[in-house]
């Protein structure tokens, strides 16, 4: 073969080469791109988070991030990196302490919606009459329910409070065609009695949500909403996370609550699975609950870390490099002032073990001022918590991901824990009712109970 001829071989094998390593690792991100993003989510952990239970500081913590480093030792895309490293997060158990998926459009999801309850994959929500609602998910392509909520189980970071890991693993259960990389999947399933198998394909997150909201038109997509029954009120608070214009007609839609429903005996505020967001959003609805003004005093431990500069900010303390790494302790205080109209009747305050964050924290005011009685489910989580929101978010440069780094908890050392005036539990059931739509249980008994309680 003469030069030329080799030269040209060589370039065919070199572009080939090229081309097919373009193609492999088309969206992948180079090892050691991995592993600085990796070194610095360690860091960040390290230096940055609040850590209220020492985990960090533990041999599980040094031998989980020993563990994800040695899985790193390939291209990933984002997805795969995110498989690799939320287990470090299941390990913290911390719901303010999160890398976030990467969502986008172009995912592919289930055309239906499975939920977790206590333990089992039901449909509560299906855009094909092939597998309808209230359908209980056995198998899918062959893997039994419970190995399948087994192998999702270390990409949530919620370990203690079943029912809201349950709600977290349904988010990611929905993606399991990306996950898995599946345009179709088998599921074996159980409806009426009767098990069925059909082969499911999957769509595109974008033409999911369109489909979805096209066949629920008449839901309500505010966090917030109202109705009457009789004369009791029901308010509804789905989060405690509403911003921006949105606040301002939280607001307007509170006043208009309690000045057009005066003759009401009983206002039920409904939070269940809300997730918490920001105790303004709280202290809007507990103004119309109080007579006088409200000082709600409580402390914040925040972590002196260059990372935590905008939280640092937020508290009125300057980052200190002298003492980085310290905690400092500062006391705060959430100031409640009385709203017109006030609402006079009595207040029962339905809760369920799902919720978090400034939910708890409302809940914790109600009941330590005694504006009202606790209903609903015990709540797992304290009121004293570690502290979420975008000050606390950071970015992973190379796998263009966000993780949420608590470094501020609050605590009120003058507040009681959360106890139930009156439980009011369900069946799995009476759960697949209310989680499909078809009927709200506990708000009956509720219901019935406040009827039982006239004066």
């Amino acid at each position: 073969m003469s030069g030329a001829k080799i030269r040209k071989f060589l370039l065919f094998i070199f572009l080939t080469l090229t081309i097919f390593s373009s193609l492999t690792f088309a969206g992948k991100i180079e090892v050691a791109k991995l592993q600085r993003d990796f070194d610095f989510l360690v860091t960040l952990l390290k230096e940055a988070y609040i850590d209220p239970d020492g985990l960090v500081k533990k041999p599980e913590f040094t031998e989980i991030v020993e563990d994800i480093r040695k899985k790193l030792d390939k291209p990933m895309d984002k997805l795969e990196f995110f498989k690799t490293v939320a287990p470090l997060f299941h390990y913290l158990n911390d719901y303010h302490c999160s890398i976030v998926f990467p969502f986008s459009n172009d995912n592919l999801v289930f055309p239906f919606s499975p939920y977790v309850i206590d333990g089992d994959i039901y449909v509560v929500f299906s855009l094909i009459d092939d597998v309808p609602v209230k359908s209980k998910i056995l198998k899918i392509d062959g893997i039994p329910s419970e190995e399948v909520i087994k192998e999702f189980e270390k990409y949530v970071n919620i370990k203690d409070n079943n029912d809201l890991r349950e709600r977290f693993l349904s988010r990611y259960l929905a993606l399991i065609p990306t996950f898995w990389d599946k345009k179709s999947v088998e599921i074996e399933f159980e409806y009426n009695g009767l098990k069925k198998k059909e082969k499911v394909e999957a769509l595109v997150q974008e033409e999911y949500l369109r489909r979805f909201e096209e066949k629920n038109i008449n839901s309500s997509k505010l966090p917030f909403e109202f109705e009457r029954r009789g004369n009791v009120g029901i308010m509804r608070i789905w989060s405690f996370g509403i911003r921006g214009t949105l606040f301002t007609d939280f607001r307007e839609f509170l006043k208009e609550i309690f000045e057009k429903n005066r003759d009401m005996t009983d206002l039920i505020i409904d939070i269940r699975r809300n997730p918490g967001g920001t105790l303004d959003n709280g202290a809007e609805v507990l103004g119309h609950l109080v007579k006088k003004e409200l000082y709600i005093k409580f402390k914040e431990r925040i972590r002196n870390s260059k990372y935590n500069i905008k939280a640092l900010e937020s508290a009125g303390v300057r980052y200190d490099e002298s003492t980085k790494g310290e905690v400092i302790e500062k006391n705060s205080a959430l100031i409640v002032k009385p709203r017109v109209p006030a609402f006079e009747g009595k207040v029962w305050l339905l809760i369920d073990s799902r919720i978090s964050s400034a939910a708890i924290v409302f809940t914790a005011i109600v009941q330590n001022n005694k504006l009202g009685k606790v209903i609903g489910q015990r709540p797992v989580y304290s009121m004293n918590t570690t502290l979420g929101g975008n000050g606390f978010m950071q970015y992973l440069p190379a796998v263009k991901l966000y993780a949420y780094i608590p470094g501020s908890y609050m605590y009120f050392p003058e507040y009681q824990e959360i106890t139930l005036d009156y439980e009011i539990t369900m069946t799995k059931e009476e759960k697949l009712e209310w989680i499909t739509g078809n009927s709200d249980p506990m708000l009956e008994k509720v219901l019935k109970l406040i009827e039982e309680n006239k004066d």
